[in-house]
């Protein structure tokens, strides 16, 4: 589903001589933007090769130069019959990959005697241009090159020649020259990150390890990788499982036990029963075990070396004073998580979370064997894994985009080097004031320097009244799970062709069966349950009173299961549902963005930061962004509720 870029043709008028046209019809100054204006009404009218489009710009920008007084005539009328705002021609001249010019380039052009169509393109697309990179060898950190068969010593570097923006060459040439050093590399989204590593890997002269979060992102990146006899491809549940074996066999643990990946198979009452978990006050075992996951989980993300009463905020009411008993319960199935006995037998999830945390406790270190680690997606990596590979000996290239880090702030290494790269190869221009005003109204952010949109790629931000204005194809994201389960519910009822992202679909099905228990468990005790009522204020405050009754009226798992088989595979569907959080590392040439992307901030923890989420889900679009009227004010809203119900 991502867009393939290539440059959008640059049309010499820039978006200031345009206003000016549509707002009074003043006409541009130099015989350059006239025949920029000229041309550009031309192509909303019909669709102009690039070929003629050329040759058209080339005979008129010579026509209005050399007969400046008939140019009022010949434009007269220009503009009837076409859209009378700025944004509208942006909007219709970027689906035919046409782009206004950046001022200063058109004002550079039109001083010239000629205008030369090829040399003004090449201008504006200045994105990517020509570097050459040294890649150092091993005889560069050696006292005296060896002799090779020849008689000649050994290169020192090897030069290689690519296109990269200028911050893609400085954050490499920084990384070739130092071979053991600590790097927090931030590149915000559309950034080029991959293409980086590809040229990385591509000249490495020493061993390189790779790692992403899963194990379909690392197939992916083998896929467009090729092969490499120095690259080591590696998911971080497959590094976790292997630095924790190592660990184990140097008797760091104390334990007989190498904890690995896992998936538990059994209930929450079967888990409880297994490890002897008890009641506490009202809640029975099941809803402690649910209390103690959660605790664990926050604190599995944090910087705390202990269990402690914040990290159990958002499964507890805050009018508990007393969480000790809760605290004591989490600590007896963090024991159970890394019983030899009850592992081997599958009782107990383990994620790479929980590996990196107990690693940390037990101060286990990373062999040195896997040569310079290049994290991918490290904006998510949890405290205890950064301390573990702030610990690592050799080089660790940390790349991340930390305004993707929904929850909580990425981790920094606490000594190395900071790189950043601003520039984006994804979208355009038109869209950098949305993305800086967005990231704005976070006061947490860490980049140096503003986003920069690429000036040659034509990616529009259209807004929208009501949600029936946006496209029925492309792709939609959500940044509630039940404003997407009431849009998948619609879209099935009137029979449209639709798929949903794998990870979202199956949040929904949980969401799905937390509603269902919920209804159960209230009539089955009376009309009286605390979830069910948790799960009433709920939609209340996301103002989705539907959903409640969409359950009352008997929605089960059934009714999801049938919904799932009308689908049609996420990779081949035309028009894609998918959650903000899944957004991330995806790429999609339309994106229309719901509500509920702006209107968050209800949850007490663990909500995502609703910046941050705005910011993922926007900067996924290439071509065209739908936004709804008055986002960037919603938003600013969401943010006060977001720090307000932090406060405890």
């Amino acid at each position: 589903m991502s867009a393939s870029l290539t440059a959008a043709y640059a049309l010499p008028l820039s978006e200031a001589a345009l206003a000016a046209y549509l707002d009074d019809g003043s006409l541009p100054a130099s015989a350059l933007e006239r025949a920029g204006l000229f041309a550009a009404a031309l192509c909303l009218r019909s669709r102009q090769p690039e070929g003629a489009l050329s040759a058209l710009l080339e005979e008129a920008c010579a026509l209005f130069a050399a007969q400046p007084g008939q140019a009022p005539a010949q434009l007269a009328g220009l503009r009837a019959g076409l859209p009378g705002t700025v944004q509208d021609w942006q909007r219709a001249l970027a689906a035919q990959e046409r782009v206004l010019a950046p001022a200063a380039v058109v004002e550079q052009h039109a001083a010239l005697e000629a205008f030369d169509v090829m040399a003004f393109q090449q201008a504006c697309d200045s994105t990517l241009t020509p570097h050459t990179v040294r890649f150092y060898t091993e005889a560069a950190y050696q006292e005296t090159s060896e002799v090779i068969g020849s008689g000649e010593r050994a290169p020192i570097y090897i030069e290689r020649d690519h296109d990269y923006t200028d911050d893609q060459a400085r954050a490499l040439r920084a990384i070739v020259a130092n071979d053991d050093e600590h790097i927090d590399l931030d590149a915000y989204a559309g950034a080029g990150k991959t293409h980086l590593v590809l040229q990385l890997l591509a000249g490495a002269t020493r061993h390189f390890t790779y790692l992403a979060p899963r194990p379909s992102q690392v197939q992916a990146f083998r896929e467009r990788l090729g092969t490499q006899q120095q690259i080591t491809l590696l998911s971080q549940i497959g590094f976790a499982n292997q630095v924790a074996a190592d660990a184990h066999r140097r008797g760091v643990l104390g334990t007989d036990f190498a904890p690995a990946y896992q998936v538990s198979r059994l209930s929450f009452a079967d888990i409880a029963g297994r490890i002897g978990l008890q009641p506490i006050g009202r809640y029975p075992a099941t809803s402690v075990l649910r209390i103690a996951f959660d605790g664990i989980a926050s604190w599995c993300r944090s910087t705390s070396p202990q269990l402690e009463a914040r990290h159990f905020l958002r499964a507890l009411p805050y009018a508990m004073l007393d969480a000790t008993p809760f605290i004591a319960a989490a600590e007896q199935v963090w024991r159970c998580m890394f019983d030899p006995v009850l592992q081997k037998g599958g009782v107990l999830s383990l994620t790479p979370d929980h590996i990196g945390k107990w690693l940390a406790q037990h101060d286990a270190r990373i062999p040195a064997r896997w040569g310079t680690l290049l994290i991918d997606e490290a904006h998510d990596l949890s405290p205890a894994w950064k301390q573990l590979l702030s610990g690592y000996e050799g080089a660790v290239i940390s790349l991340g985009d930390p305004n993707q880090r929904l929850i909580g702030r990425a981790p920094r290494f606490a000594t190395g080097m900071a790189l950043e790269i601003n520039q984006s190869v994804r979208q355009g221009r038109y869209v950098e004031q949305l993305v800086n005003d967005t990231l704005a109204l976070d006061a947490t952010g860490v980049y140096q320097q503003p986003f920069n949109g690429a000036g040659a790629h034509a990616t529009v931000a259209s807004v929208y009244q009501h949600w029936n204005d946006v496209p029925s194809e492309g792709t939609q994201v959500y940044g509630s799970s039940w404003r997407l389960l009431e849009e998948a519910q619609r879209l099935s009822a009137a029979g449209a062709a639709f798929g949903i992202h794998p990870e979202s679909l199956t949040q929904l099905g949980r969401e799905v069966n937390r509603a269902a228990d919920a209804y159960r468990e209230m009539t089955t005790h009376g009309g009286s349950s605390r979830r069910w009522e948790a799960l009433l204020a709920e939609c209340e405050e996301q103002q989705v009173p539907q959903i409640p009754r969409l359950f009352m009226r008997g929605y089960n798992r059934e009714h999801f299961a049938a919904l799932c088989e009308r689908l049609q595979p996420h990779t081949q569907a035309t028009l894609l549902l998918m959650l903000v959080e899944h957004s991330k590392n995806t790429e999609f040439a339309q994106v229309a963005m719901a509500p509920c992307c702006f209107r968050t901030g209800f949850a007490r923890r663990y909500a995502h930061n609703p910046v941050r989420a705005a910011y993922t889900a926007m900067t996924r679009g290439s071509r065209q962004l739908w936004l709804p009227e008055g986002a960037l004010e919603e938003l600013q809203r969401s943010v006060a509720r977001y720090h307000d119900r932090k406060r405890p």
